[in-house]
This record gives structure tokens, C-alpha cells and sequence, in this order.
């Protein structure tokens, strides 16, 4: 939300705490996120399932009968959790993006990052050889693998529901990794994580914006 609603430059700088948490900017993200997780109407099981449900188990609503849902914003691995047999009936598309923030299409993700931790000339020509498009695509034919190579096939990707999800990432016009990943791991996996389920149980967005703050703080 923080990427749909700020420039990259902000993203960056609240990623860093250049920008603090609890920036309005901040708290206004939250409660972009807000307007549809705390609404009953919008959440299978309402706005009390969001942080009670465990993510492996969020999208099987969508393959209940009748549907309990029909769309699931979630990461590409996803369909691993899906119900056996049913990786292949669900479809990806892009999460729009605010026309009126002109913004582009921007895209959050983690990565894989090779490096040579004892050189040799196997192991640079290894590394030459991951930067040819014919490394990309024998990963795309396995499944599991997105890439951001420009001069990849995206007819090699393993699935249908892989290739969109590529298309996706090259499409992207503004691409940055995880905040929560990027951030010391006492603010990414302890007070960030625990704001955000306070947040989704009822807590102010501001409130809990200031909690993730003063954690940033107590690392300084």
C-alpha cells in the first residue's frame, strides 16, 4: 500500500525510517489498506478472519461451493496452498493501481540473489551464464520461478497462471523488495507484524504507527 500510494523515493525513505512510521503518509496507507480488511462486507469470515486465518489457508474460499470468495490478493507461491487439483482453476491478475496517484504500475516481491563465495573461473562463468536468457528459461520450464530478464521467452514459463504472473513483473514500471524484509527484523518480523495484526483487530492506524516507531527508536 505504501508503494500504491507514495513515490519510490518515499517507499525507500520509509523503508530506511528516513521517513518515520508514524509519518501521516504512513497511517494513511494503513488505513488505505484498512478500508477494505476491516470492512465485514469485503473479508470472508469479516474483518475478525484477517488476522486469525492462517494465509496457507485464506484462498480456500475460493474454491468452496458456493464460493466464499472470488478474489485473493496474495504472493506468487501461493498456489501451493491451494486445495490439490486446483492450482490450474484459479487466475492472476494485476491489483490496479490508483489512476489518480500517477504512479505507474508499480510491484513489491522478494528475490534471489547468486554470489561467489570462492572465486574461480567456474564460478564467474557460471555467474556470465545466469545473465543469458537460456538459464532464465530453464528455470521458467520447472515452475517455481519468476524472472525479470527482458530477453527471456515467456512462452517457456512452466504454467498459464506463471507466464501472467511474469508479464506482471515485466510489466512493472517501478519494481522494489519487501519493506518488512528490508527492515532490522525486530520491526519487519516483530513490531511491523504485530501493528498490523493489532491494526486488523481494531486498534487506530495511527496508534499502531507510533508503537512501530518507538521500536525503530529503541534500535538507535
Amino acid at each position: 500500500m505504501m508503494l500504491r500510494t507514495q513515490s519510490p523515493a518515499v517507499y525507500d525513505e520509509w523503508v530506511s525510517n528516513k521517513m518515520k512510521f508514524n509519518d501521516k503518509r504512513v497511517a494513511d496507507a494503513i488505513e488505505a489498506y484498512g478500508w477494505f480488511a476491516r470492512n465485514d462486507a469485503y473479508v470472508d469470515g469479516g474483518a475478525k478472519a484477517v488476522a486469525t486465518v492462517s494465509f496457507k489457508d485464506s484462498p480456500k474460499g475460493m474454491f468452496s461451493s458456493p464460493p466464499k470468495c472470488y478474489m485473493h490478493r496474495q504472493a506468487s507461491f501461493i498456489p501451493a496452498f491451494f486445495p490439490e487439483g486446483k492450482a490450474d482453476d484459479a487466475d492472476f491478475f494485476y491489483f490496479p493501481s490508483y489512476a489518480s496517484k500517477k504512479l505507474g504500475n508499480p510491484v513489491l516481491g522478494g528475490g534471489t540473489i547468486m554470489t561467489i563465495t570462492k572465486d574461480s573461473k567456474g564460478a564467474k562463468a557460471f555467474m556470465e551464464y545466469l545473465q543469458h536468457p537460456q538459464s532464465h528459461e530453464i528455470w521458467m520450464a520447472e515452475g517455481g520461478f519468476l524472472t525479470p530478464h527482458k530477453g527471456a521467452d515467456l512462452a517457456k514459463y512452466k504454467t498459464k497462471a506463471l507466464r501472467k504472473q511474469g508479464e506482471i513483473l515485466q510489466g512493472a514500471t517501478t519494481f522494489r523488495f519487501d519493506g518488512s524484509d528490508l527492515m532490522p527484523g525486530a520491526v519487519g518480523a516483530g513490531s511491523f507484524w504485530k501493528g498490523m495484526v493489532d491494526y486488523s483487530g481494531g486498534k487506530s492506524a495511527q496508534a499502531v504507527a507510533n508503537d512501530i516507531q518507538k521500536s525503530w527508536d529503541a534500535l538507535k
